[in-house]
């Protein structure tokens, strides 16, 4: 199991809860436009209850051990500034991470931070898991830019399905092994 809290240096990184509703609910408000490119959940602003409904089940499924999402809080601040996640999507000994960061807090090295801070839980806190990868669109220059600061290399291409307007249908691939 990963812990509740995860400390990354400029960004700490608390699991979902259900009282985190008015905070999320403002940092996808705040960045709407620029999620809407990315994610395809993102085409209208979440309701409240979709949201509750999110925030709920992601809280079960990481009780249960199988899926670990985060929002990540700014320093000296309780204010959401993003999300990232750990997502069992990529095989059995590997594990995807996910990230966002508000539109209004970018450039402060969140997402690196957080990525960093989840790549280190996973091979810590999960057995079996012998590789991270981070995958999204060719075209999302700002996500891109995060894994090879973290010495993730690009294992490739993939085509992927145009979802959401700023998809490009090609994917990049990126992948760190544990560490030997």
């Amino acid at each position: 199991m990963l812990p509740d809290a995860l400390s990354a240096g400029a960004v700490e990184l608390r699991r979902w809860r259900p009282s985190h509703l008015d905070l999320l609910m403002e940092a996808v408000a705040a960045s709407l436009p620029e999620l809407r490119r990315w994610m395809p959940w993102a085409r209208t602003m979440p309701t409240e209850a979709e949201q509750l409904d999110v925030l709920r089940a992601g809280e079960a499924a990481f009780d249960a051990g199988a899926e670990w999402n985060y929002l990540l809080f700014g320093p000296g601040s309780d204010g959401v500034v993003g999300g990232a996640g750990l997502h069992p999507r990529a095989g059995p000994e590997c594990i995807e991470i996910g990230y966002w960061v508000r539109s209004d807090r970018t450039g402060r090295g969140y997402a690196t931070a957080a990525t960093g801070a989840l790549t280190e839980a996973a091979f810590s806190h999960l057995d079996g898991i012998d590789r991270v990868e981070i995958r999204m669109d060719r075209a999302n220059r700002a996500s891109a830019a995060v894994p090879p600061k973290l010495g993730f290399r690009l294992l490739g291409l993939e085509a992927r399905e145009v979802l959401a307007p700023g998809h490009s249908g090609d994917g990049l691939i990126w992948a760190l092994d544990r560490p030997s």
